[in-house]
């Protein structure tokens, strides 16, 4: 575990197994984005109809949503997601600027040492400009060492990078670069950020931590470690911390509301910071109960109402499960559990859900004594690959005949398409499974790409499908 008292408060990697943060398989274009990704005055709220509402696609992208949420993010072949904090120096025309990345140990090339460990190493680059100069310049290289070569295969961004910077209020641009000293996969970023004024009566930037020792004044060293994803796992997470400082050692009541993508308030309630000199601080843990699946903006109002201060925190399902709301996810399971597993979960109400998708969990995880639920990962590890080879006209490619063939039974062993007298018309494919003895015809009457199952090959898939579900 990460020990706050040994942090270097300026800048260091900061090597910590964040494993209460949700694991992501990013796939996106490595390619550089045009523009920039503004981060200074906070995301801005999701619009719409809301994130992921189409079950045609499903997605294990988040950068989407996190660039959404104002932080930076990108995909493969360097997955990186970061978010910028700001909180008062001790001199008024000096803020402090927190800039948290996090990456997976899978982004860097490990070699072994003389022992069983493994040793990568990364570069990080970060040019801060104002007004087209270049006023900060930081280049270094770091090293990670893990313990086992697994370690080295992880995909959760348990990596983390900390840097903060002193800088003049005002608007900057910061381009920050990351690249892996091995291969020189990496990525570069922009982002504009507009650095605040901290005079009395302010409140800071209210910051997902994963670990802080709060200020006892403007003067103290801020040793927060930041959590950049701000992602807790439903039915797993209790709480979510946020820490936040009151520039004023008077000002200790603060009011919080909690909205959800759509705006609607969700859940407010007075919270209290502890006085100090010149400031007030703690930390608030958000009950996950009263934020429900999905973004939640999370704002503080200073009980005189002369500031507001806000951040989003995004509450997940868990390991390499796609961005949903819980009713989406349970029509995504449709291929997964028993109508009766589902149904439980439908039934719940809102603040039993978590208790409930904990309970699922354990009931269909074959093998629980691992902290990973592998059928699930595997199961929608094929539904998405379905997604994408099956897609039909109007129709979900892990929704057509195909689709929810592969999604349940996987690859098959051979796929036959005999050649008829029509080439266009009454084609046919043969799938067959030879462990399971099953084999299966679809055909495309039209020759339009439209795949049905056959009757006898319809009753023989749902067969084998109820007996895997039993």
């Amino acid at each position: 575990m990460f020990d706050l008292r040994y942090c270097q408060p300026i800048r260091r990697f900061l090597p910590v197994a964040a494993a209460s943060l949700l694991a992501t398989v990013i796939a996106c274009s490595s390619a550089p984005r045009e523009g920039a990704v503004p981060a200074s005055t906070g995301p801005r709220p999701a619009s719409g109809p809301g994130l992921q509402r189409d079950l045609r696609n499903i997605s294990f992208d988040p950068a989407p949503l996190y660039r959404q949420m104002g932080m930076i993010a990108r995909g493969l072949p360097f997955p990186v997601v970061g978010r910028v904090g700001f909180l008062a120096s001790e001199r008024p025309d000096t803020t402090h600027v927190i800039l948290g990345l996090s990456f997976a140990p899978s982004s860097l090339t490990f070699s072994r040492e003389a022992d069983t460990r493994f040793r990568g190493a990364y570069t990080v680059g970060i040019v801060v400009e104002r007004g087209g100069e270049r006023v900060r310049i930081i280049d270094i290289t770091e090293s990670v060492i893990v313990g086992s070569y697994r370690e080295t295969g992880r995909t959760d961004e348990s990596l983390l990078y900390q840097e903060i910077i002193d800088l003049a209020p005002g608007t900057y641009t910061m381009t920050v670069a990351i690249r892996d000293v091995g291969s020189q996969r990496g990525i570069e970023e922009r982002v504009q950020m507009t650095v605040p004024v901290y005079a009395s009566g302010v409140l800071s930037t209210p910051i997902p931590i994963i670990q802080v020792l709060p200020r006892v004044g403007r003067d103290s060293i801020p040793y927060v470690l930041i959590s950049p994803r701000a992602t807790v796992v439903f039915g797993r997470d209790s709480v979510v911390p946020i820490y936040i400082e009151s520039y004023d050692s008077t000002d200790t009541a603060l009011l919080m509301l909690a909205r959800n993508e759509s705006g609607r308030v969700l859940w407010s309630d007075a919270v209290r910071i502890t006085p100090y000199r010149g400031l007030s601080s703690g930390v608030v843990e958000v009950p996950i109960t009263r934020l429900g699946i999905g973004v939640s903006q999370l704002s503080f109002v200073r009980e005189s109402g002369s500031d507001t201060a806000s951040t989003y925190v995004f509450v997940g399902f868990g390991d390499d499960l796609p961005i949903a709301r819980f009713e989406d996810m349970l029509a995504f399971l449709r291929y997964f559990a028993t109508p009766t597993h589902l149904q439980a979960l439908r039934d719940a109400p809102e603040e039993q859900r978590p208790a409930a998708w904990a309970d699922f969990m354990k009931q269909t995880d074959s093998t629980p004594r691992t902290p990973v639920h592998e059928d699930l990962r595997e199961y929608f590890t094929r539904l998405v690959r379905a997604n994408s080879r099956f897609r039909e006209e109007s129709v979900p490619g892990w929704m057509s005949d195909r689709g929810r063939v592969f999604v349940v039974l996987g690859e098959p062993d051979q796929i036959l398409e005999p050649q008829s007298a029509d080439f266009q018309r009454n084609r046919q494919q043969l799938w067959e499974y030879r462990e399971q003895g099953i084999q299966l015809v679809f055909f495309d009457q039209t020759g339009t790409g439209r795949w049905r199952l056959t009757q006898t090959s319809e009753v023989r898939f749902e067969t084998e499908f109820r007996r895997r579900l039993r």
